[in-house]
């Protein structure tokens, strides 16, 4: 690390659909440079700071100085809806490493109804649901016939969107005539489509995952606490409440870390973890977010590769309740990206270059 770490973030956005739409999560972003250079510099490393806003900026910010690793947290670019997920591909074409996943992941699981299809076909439970398409300016959008649909209450939410963006207390649809005005809503709001699906009433448990020593190491099981939420408020995080803090009892995503459950179904949850970082390709570090129905039958509900580092998400948060330093898991990242960065120079394998073994 003798060169030091570029720690790479997006911009706010130009484009007006995210515009104020997207100002908290933008400053999240923010929050979790500072808590990685706080890290870095914690154990010594320089770091420097470069953001980017389009993806044809990415070289420039690189070539500016003499680091050779990326950690990555860009989230966004303005652009194609998938062009933030190229970043990992055009460093490592470049003779950059790069922290987190890969572009393949990041492309999978930004697509929830791609990443659904996958982590079915691995034999995870997943929400049965539709993808409805915008309609084509000048157009109708094909009927779709009722039989489509799971029946009983319906969440709807954009489908390639990380942090809860597009998702209001109005994404959960109990009366099928709210249907189309919900759908509408993420078509007119994000200008993507919108995935439909089966809500899943129940526990929601979020699961951080790490890589240590090559190994895929889920940490001790989080539960959203909806006992804090307001009588009548639908039980699922949405925008506000995971970044607009007072939301909830001036809690942020409030969490209950490690959860009420018994040792049985904890490893429980963290086998699906386990098997979702493994269907997805997931690398260094992801959550996976599920919800357990009333038979205790356990959902993935998202994969979320890269995921927030800033100091009050999920993932620091279960360091912290597994007694890991944060400084230690992120020097334990940049390690990985460096000796992927070897990896593809001299032809070595994972295994040869200890990939995930830094403490």
């Amino acid at each position: 690390m003798s060169g030091g770490v570029l720690v790479l973030h997006n911009l706010p956005s130009k484009e007006a659909r995210f515009r104020g739409a997207c100002a908290a999560s933008d400053d999240g972003v923010m929050n979790a440079v500072k808590h990685v250079v706080g890290a870095l510099a914690e154990r010594g490393v320089r770091a420097r700071v470069a953001g980017v806003r389009v993806l044809r900026d990415l070289r420039t910010a690189l070539e500016a100085g003499p680091e050779r690793t990326v950690f990555n947290l860009v989230e966004r670019l303005d652009g194609g809806v998938q062009d933030a997920n190229c970043v990992p591909a055009v460093c490592r074409a470049l003779g950059y490493g790069c922290t987190g996943g890969t572009t393949e992941c990041l492309v999978l699981t930004l697509d929830k109804n791609l990443a659904k299809a996958r982590l079915a076909s691995h034999g995870l439970d997943v929400p049965p649901g539709i993808v409805v398409p915008p309609r084509r300016r000048g157009g109708r959008r094909p009927a779709r016939a009722a039989p489509d649909l799971p029946p009983g209450p319906l969440f709807v939410k954009p489908l390639a969107s990380d942090g809860s963006e597009g998702i209001d207390a109005d994404s959960l649809v109990t009366n099928r005539g709210q249907l189309a005005a919900a759908v509408e809503r993420v078509h007119a709001g994000t200008g993507q489509p919108a995935l439909v699906e089966a809500y899943i009433e129940g526990r929601e448990f979020n699961l951080a995952v790490v890589e240590r020593r090559g190994e895929a190491r889920p940490l001790p099981v989080a539960e959203i606490d909806f006992a804090l939420f307001p009588a009548g408020r639908p039980h699922f995080v949405d925008y506000d409440i995971k970044w607009r803090p007072g939301t909830i009892g001036g809690q942020m995503s409030p969490r209950r870390i490690p959860a009420d459950v018994d040792a049985a179904t904890a490893r429980r949850l963290q086998d699906v973890a386990r098997r979702a970082w493994a269907a997805c390709g997931c690398r260094d570090y992801a959550r996976i977010d599920t919800r357990m129905d009333a038979d205790g039958t356990v959902f993935v509900i998202d994969v979320n590769a890269n995921c927030d580092l800033s100091p009050l998400a999920g993932l620091p948060a279960a360091l912290a309740a597994a007694d890991l330093p944060f400084a230690d898991f992120v020097l334990a990242v940049v390690a990985n990206a460096e000796c992927g960065m070897r990896s593809a120079e001299y032809g070595m394998g994972s295994a040869e270059c200890g990939m995930g073994s830094a403490e």
